[in-house]
């Protein structure tokens, strides 16, 4: 699905993966004294530090939420496939993503 993703924003002339290159478009724009810390945030309820589950709860939930909508935008309007593909997969998407077989975490 990443791949996907990435193609549909290519073709948008947009930055498939803007994190990595934030802080040099901060400093290209002027800004000194910047500060750059990452933080690795879970996706789901797997955590066991309590703060961490509530994140990774309020994560996945979010996700969740805007899936169908900003999956169908990018997979019907920019990369051309049909409705019942994307919700077919979409479908698959959200199996895994309350499997819990995986322990999913994303850079902020």
């Amino acid at each position: 699905m990443k791949h996907f993703i990435d193609t549909a924003r290519t073709k948008l002339n947009g930055e498939p993966c803007p994190g990595p290159k934030l802080e040099g478009w901060v400093k290209d724009a002027g800004f000194t004294n910047i500060v750059h810390r990452k933080f690795r945030l879970p996706l789901g309820s797997w955590p066991k530090d309590p703060q961490m589950k509530n994140i990774g709860i309020c994560n996945i939930a979010q996700l969740l939420d805007g899936l169908e909508a900003f999956s169908l935008k990018i997979f019907c309007g920019v990369l051309g496939m049909s409705t019942e593909e994307v919700l077919v997969m979409l479908a698959k998407v959200r199996q895994e993503l309350h499997a819990r077989k995986f322990h999913a975490q994303f850079d902020l």
